[in-house]
C-alpha cells in the first residue's frame, strides 16, 4: 500500500476529478489524502452548474496542517488534477516542492487539466502557473494531445513529432492521452529518454466525462505497485477500457465495472 496525497476537483454527481482518481487508486490498494480545490454539484454538462472553489488560503491551511502533523515523510506519491486559480497552483506547487525535500522518492503526478478539442476550459493565467509551476516537479505528466501542444506551443500530430515534444516536456515519464485517434482506434502513448510505447485501445462512443481522470489514477495506482512504465500503461488502458464498455451511453462512468476486472 502507498499513500497519495489528491489535489482535484470533486463532484457530487457525476465520477470525474477526484471522484474517478481517488476510487482508482483505493481499488488498487493504495491510501488516499483527497483534498478538493473546487467542490461541485455536478460534472460540467449534467445538471445545474453549481460549483464553489475553495479559496486557495483554505487549500494552504489544510497542507499546513498536514505538514504540521509531520505527514510529509510517509507520502509515497502526489497527484495534481484540476485547479481553478493561478493562485491555487502556487498553493499546491509550494507544497509538492517540500514534499520531495521531504521525500526525494515521492512520485510526482502532474495531469495538466486545460483543456481539449482545441480550446482551453481553465484561464490563459492558470494554465501558464500549471506549465511553469507545477511541471517542473513532476516525475509523470499525463496530458492528452491538445494539452501537450499548448504546452509545449507546438501543433504537433505525428507519431514522432508528439513523442518529441512530449520527451521535451520536462517530465522524465510523459503519457499523451488520446494521441493519435482515428475512427476506430484510440493511441495512447508513452515517452521516456529512452523512447516511446504506444498502446491503442477500440474507439467507443457515448462516453461520459471523466475517462481521463480514471486512467490517470489507475496509472498512478499501477506504478506504486511496482509495474514498469509500460506495463503500468498497457493493464491501466485494458482496464479503463473494460469500465468505457460498460458506460456507453450512460450519463455516469460506471466504476462498479472496476469490480468485476482483474487488477
Amino acid at each position: 500500500m502507498a499513500r497519495v496525497l489528491a489535489l482535484s476537483s470533486h463532484v457530487a454527481r457525476g465520477c470525474v476529478g477526484l471522484a474517478a482518481t481517488v476510487p482508482a487508486l483505493q481499488w488498487l490498494g493504495h491510501e488516499v489524502w483527497a483534498l478538493p480545490t473546487v467542490v461541485l454539484a455536478s460534472r460540467p454538462g449534467l445538471g445545474q452548474f453549481a460549483k464553489h472553489d475553495l479559496p486557495p488560503a483554505d487549500i494552504e491551511a489544510m497542507l499546513a496542517a498536514l505538514e504540521a502533523d509531520g505527514c510529509w515523510d510517509s507520502l509515497d506519491a502526489v497527484f495534481t488534477g484540476y485547479f481553478p486559480s493561478p493562485q491555487s497552483v502556487a498553493t499546491a506547487a509550494q507544497a509538492v516542492a517540500r514534499i520531495k525535500a521531504a521525500n526525494a522518492g515521492a512520485l510526482i503526478c502532474v495531469d495538466p487539466i486545460l483543456g481539449d478539442a482545441g480550446k482551453l476550459y481553465v484561464a490563459g493565467e492558470t494554465a501558464e502557473a500549471i506549465r511553469d509551476r507545477l511541471l517542473p516537479l513532476a516525475s509523470i505528466a499525463t496530458p492528452n494531445l491538445f494539452e501537450l501542444q499548448w504546452l509545449t506551443g507546438t501543433a504537433v500530430t505525428e507519431r514522432d513529432d508528439i513523442a518529441r515534444a512530449a520527451r521535451g516536456l520536462g517530465p522524465p515519464l510523459t503519457i499523451v492521452t488520446s494521441a493519435l485517434p482515428t475512427l476506430e482506434n484510440i493511441t495512447t502513448l508513452l515517452a521516456a529518454a529512452e523512447g516511446f510505447f504506444e498502446v491503442s485501445v477500440h474507439a467507443r462512443d457515448g462516453i461520459p466525462n471523466g475517462a481521463g481522470d480514471l486512467f490517470a489514477g489507475l496509472l498512478l495506482g499501477h506504478l506504486l505497485n511496482g509495474h514498469s512504465s509500460e506495463a503500468a500503461l498497457d493493464t491501466s488502458l485494458q482496464i479503463l477500457d473494460r469500465v468505457l464498455a460498460a458506460s456507453e451511453g450512460q450519463a455516469v462512468l460506471q466504476l462498479s465495472a472496476l469490480m468485476t476486472t482483474t487488477r
